[in-house]
């Protein structure tokens, strides 16, 4: 007997159009628990256009995109443009939007390896405490889809690899899907 497994997102043969200019075509895949899916390409090929699609916040001009109902999902965006001078704190950082409790917010640092940076200015981070805190912020939640848009972007090479056995274990720990 074969498990059928419900896609928390899916995508077939989708694709979007602008201005009679195709931004991304012919894209099929499901993301169901526990799995890690990888869109790979040049930039400007399409990847957070299909990511977007799948999420349901660009609808597709061709093709079909549907996502679980009432899902829970978090994303962590390629860029987030924040005011450098303010003075943010981690922890508030982690509270700005949320309405996590503070139990909440503390496994998630800690999930992440950065609780001991919470009183710590988000101007001061570096490029892998940055993202190890977005993703920290993403979690808080407990998704049940993760979406990362190039999470390793302004990280070093060591950094780089240690945040992808974070997402496994994220993905691991959350039985999470994950649109990487």
């Amino acid at each position: 007997m074969t498990e059928t497994r419900e896609a928390l997102v899916s995508l077939k043969n989708a694709g979007v159009c602008r201005s009679e200019k195709w931004l991304v075509r012919g894209v099929s895949l499901d993301v169901c628990r526990g799995e890690i899916v990888t869109l790979i390409g040049p930039n400007g090929s399409g990847k957070s256009t299909a990511a977007k699609m799948a999420l349901g916040v660009i609808n597709p001009s061709e093709g079909t995109a549907k996502c679980k109902r009432d899902i829970r999902v978090s994303y962590v965006p390629q860029k987030l443009v924040v005011d450098w001078t303010m003075p943010l704190t981690v922890k508030r950082f982690m509270a700005l939007t949320h309405t996590a409790h503070e139990s909440d917010i503390q496994r998630a640092l800690s999930s992440t390896g950065t609780q001991h940076l919470q009183n710590a200015q988000v101007r001061n981070l570096s490029g892998g405490e940055f993202q190890r805190v977005l993703l920290a912020r993403a979690v808080v939640n407990t998704p049940e889809l993760l979406v990362l848009d190039e999470p390793v972007q302004g990280v070093d090479f060591n950094g780089e690899i240690a945040l992808y056995r974070l997402i496994e274990e994220i993905r691991t720990e959350l039985n999470c899907g994950i649109i990487l």
